[in-house]
């Protein structure tokens, strides 16, 4: 019996990343169903944790904590990248090699993988390629996002020499194809490709599609304040959850109800809570409390006449739920997935945030479809370079 390793987030409060790791789990299940899943999450929560495990996890934690301190200012200098490597290396590479011996192969379950500037994945991909090399086990990335590409931040190089092993044979990306084959790819012998988002597979994964009958309700996805200046844009808290504030009032006038809702991350949350301060509403059935788990989130998304969205994975599974969606253009994701399914008029960038055209977007959408042929060759490469990595590990 192979075992195989789908590398993801498992443990974080946000939908998206548990759908994916459901959703590749669900495939690699489909291919052989004999396959041994072995989950692993590569930030843990402290409960997961035993013991003598406790002491190196306590020192990282130390270490994060005044790491924002320390780096205020400076962002890719060498002491930085050690530094951090350093501090999750502490928490994390005991627990990757005691959870990677013996497996067969590992996938990572699509998501921003391929990014250096924030959260620190490519310090858990880095100790995950050692691991692989050192033990020669075959690798796939499995739709993953692209975020980004430097000739001269250590973060970004690194993460570039790790992907390139032998071992690395499979990467297939959701977004900037791009940028994986002219800047991060090197290796002739990795196999390169465009597909979709594993999570556009949620209809055969939970057995789910969108509500026959679903509600006149507009489901508007919030996000947290400062996601546009993280992402190097300029709106600030506070003009975000003016424009929100906007939108609801606006969504009322046409005639729709309306409800906030999340994929679960706390900050998210707050930030709703925030905005029905700001509007004056006292009905706190106006926010909808965070799903437990991804069937809660999805059985949200399937009933909503339309959702307005924020968040990448918001969009997503609407879109293959066949909900129909109009959203907002924070980072390079959601302006690709826009124009990879044909829907660029219906997502809007910093610059074009006026309330009258996104509600006539709004409207448009509730009164037309997708093109699913689109949405079936997305899924299908998906699945085919799945497939395909999973065959290489019976020859």
């Amino acid at each position: 019996m192979k075992k195989v390793a789908v590398i993801g987030l498992y443990a974080i409060k946000n939908a998206g990343d548990n759908i994916l790791c459901e959703a590749t789990q669900y495939l690699i299940k489909q291919k052989n169903p004999e396959v041994q899943i072995v989950e692993v999450d590569v930030n843990p929560r402290i409960k997961s944790y035993k013991g003598l495990e406790l002491i190196p996890f306590w020192i990282s934690k130390v270490l994060i904590r005044i790491s924002g301190s320390i780096f205020k200012y400076e962002n890719s200098s060498k002491f930085r990248y050690y530094y951090e490597y350093f501090m999750w290396w502490l928490k994390i590479n005991r627990k990757f090699k005691t959870q990677l011996k013996d497996v067969d192969a590992i996938v990572f379950a699509g998501g921003g993988f391929l990014k250096f500037r924030t959260q620190g994945l490519n310090y858990y991909v880095e100790q995950i390629m050692k691991i692989a090399k050192k033990n020669n086990i075959p690798v796939m990335m499995n739709g993953v996002g692209i975020e980004g590409y430097s000739e001269t931040d250590i973060r970004c190089q690194r993460l570039k020499k790790a992907i390139n092993q032998d071992c690395f044979k499979v990467i297939t990306t959701r977004d900037d194809i791009d940028t994986l084959k002219n800047n991060y790819i090197v290796n002739p012998n990795t196999k390169i490709a465009h597909v979709g988002d594993p999570a556009l597979w949620v209809p055969e994964c939970y057995n789910m599609k969108r509500n026959e009958n679903p509600s006149n309700v507009v489901g508007i996805n919030v996000i947290r304040g400062r996601v546009y200046q993280a992402y190097g844009n300029t709106l600030s808290e506070f003009e975000l959850l003016n424009f929100y504030k906007k939108l609801v009032q606006g969504v009322e006038e046409r005639g729709w109800d309306w409800v906030l809702f999340s994929n679960g991350m706390a900050a998210d949350q707050k930030f709703g809570a925030m905005l029905l301060r700001a509007l004056g509403c006292s009905d706190r059935t106006k926010i909808l409390p965070t799903a437990n788990n991804s069937v809660d989130f999805l059985e949200q998304i399937r009933s909503f006449k339309l959702v307005f969205g924020a968040r990448l994975h918001a969009c997503i599974t609407s879109y293959a739920l066949d909900v129909p969606v109009v959203g907002l253009i924070w980072s390079e994701k959601l302006r690709i997935f826009a124009d990879v399914i044909g829907k660029k008029n219906s997502y809007f960038e910093e610059s074009e945030l006026n309330i009258d055209n996104i509600l006539d977007a709004m409207e448009r959408e509730m009164n037309s479809n997708y093109d699913k042929s689109i949405r079936d060759d997305l899924r299908a490469r998906t699945k085919n370079y799945l497939e395909m990595f999973m065959d290489m590990l019976d020859n």
